[in-house]
């Protein structure tokens, strides 16, 4: 799976000052107040787990990270946007300068930090690894201003990366609100292309749809590739048999839509429909579910679509204790990084050591400035508070949340 080691923040809009932050291989909480931060840091690390800062083309920032996959070279990425000042003779002289940004990166590999390639807008793609075209690379620009991380990696790196970093795409930060079940039910707004040839189905390694895996499987195992819609059953998807079981329904099924088809031969799908039976053989759809339902599908949904890292804010809100705990389970082996006001969440998060309590729980705080804008801060717990927590947990008395919370770390 792939994990993101460690995230150094030398400039990112309202940072106070550089962070260096260590996460934890399991669940990763981000604590701290209203303002802190935190959902602007959930938003960062989703980027650099996709690799696509497109979104921040006409900001200024510099970081660096690491990434891994298991018996895999660790890959260190560093990543500028720096707004120089561009001279308009030919416009009129009131207009004066305008701002305008350089993008820039290096990838280095090991810890001896080898470089494996260079980027600037001058030189494009070049160093030690870098292959002769231009696809090839692990960054690439798609036009002035932008800088993309491509998903075709380095030559050495390809079987170890390529379908980690692929299936990473669909790692967006999952948010309170209900807006990623809204899109997956909506007939506007299509989910992504899948390829289709005479007698089979694949996604996009590119542009990764935002359909399950198993969802593609299922469709590719079909052998009908022109039909309108597909309807799966709890019996095709475990995704449906999960959600049936919690939610205490007697059957399920997911309907997809093909809502375009083009050539050469994509498809495009869309606007899921998902059905609950009762026993009664009455059923609902995914409309008539409550909010909490509603945050249940969607959650179980997010999961199906990224096998390894899982990016959520306030995961707690308007699910039942039960929920809670299976959906902390679900998250497996993947690597979390969660928000949450709700205690309970604190309570799942596992402390085996004062490291691991170290590198699990990020501090998200202000810090005034001159002109009453605060900055943030986002550091790693200390040593010391990491010994104290690691210390009371072990004595079993106080929960997670109680612990941080007579610290002040919460």
């Amino acid at each position: 799976m792939l994990k993101l080691r460690r995230l150094r923040v030398e400039r990112f809009r309202s940072l106070a000052r550089n962070a260096e932050l260590s996460f934890s291989d399991g669940i990763n909480v981000l604590l701290g107040q209203n303002g802190t931060g935190k959902t602007t840091l959930l938003e960062l690390i989703s980027m650099v787990v996709r690799s696509d800062f497109s979104t921040l083309a006409k900001e200024e920032f510099a970081i660096e990270y690491e990434l891994s996959v298991p018996e895999g070279e660790s890959l260190i990425v560093v990543v500028r946007n720096e707004r120089v000042a561009i001279e308009q003779p030919q416009r009129p002289v009131e207009l004066g300068q305008r701002d305008a940004f350089r993008p820039s990166g290096e990838v280095f590999g090991g810890i001896d930090r080898r470089l494996l390639l260079r980027y600037d807008p001058e030189h494009g793609i070049s160093g030690g690894e870098a292959p002769d075209y231009g696809l090839g690379g692990i960054l690439a620009p798609v036009e002035p201003g932008f800088l993309v991380f491509l998903i075709a990696p380095l030559p050495s790196f390809t079987s170890r990366y390529f379908r980690h970093l692929a299936q990473a795409g669909n790692a967006h930060r999952l948010d309170e609100s209900l807006d990623l079940f809204r899109r997956i039910t909506s007939a506007e707004d299509p989910l992504g292309k899948v390829f289709v040839s005479e007698r089979k189905w694949a996604r996009s390694l590119f542009t990764p749809p935002l359909v399950p895996d198993s969802v593609v499987q299922r469709l590719m195992g079909s052998h009908e590739p022109k039909k309108p819609d597909y309807s799966l059953t709890d019996g095709d998807l475990d995704l449906l048999a999960t959600l049936k079981e919690m939610m205490g329904f007697s059957s399920s099924e997911l309907r997809v839509v093909v809502t375009e088809q083009r050539s050469p031969p994509t498809v495009q799908i869309g606007n899921l429909v998902f059905r609950f039976w009762w026993e009664d053989g009455t059923f609902i759809t995914h409309e008539r579910l409550s909010y909490g339902q509603k945050r249940l599908v969607t959650f179980f949904y997010y999961l199906a679509c990224n096998p390894d890292i899982v990016i959520a804010d306030e995961l707690v809100n308007g699910l039942h204790h039960r929920w809670i705990t299976a959906s902390i389970d679900a998250i497996g082996q993947r690597q979390a990084f969660l928000t949450s006001q709700n205690p309970l969440l604190l309570d799942y998060v596992p402390i085996t050591s004062a490291e691991e309590a170290r590198r699990s729980f990020v501090l998200c705080r202000g810090e005034p400035r001159p002109g009453g804008r605060p900055g943030w801060i986002w550091e790693n717990m200390t040593e010391e508070d990491a010994q104290e927590l690691f210390s009371a947990y072990g004595v079993g008395v106080e929960h997670v949340s109680e612990i941080l919370q007579s610290r002040g770390l919460w």
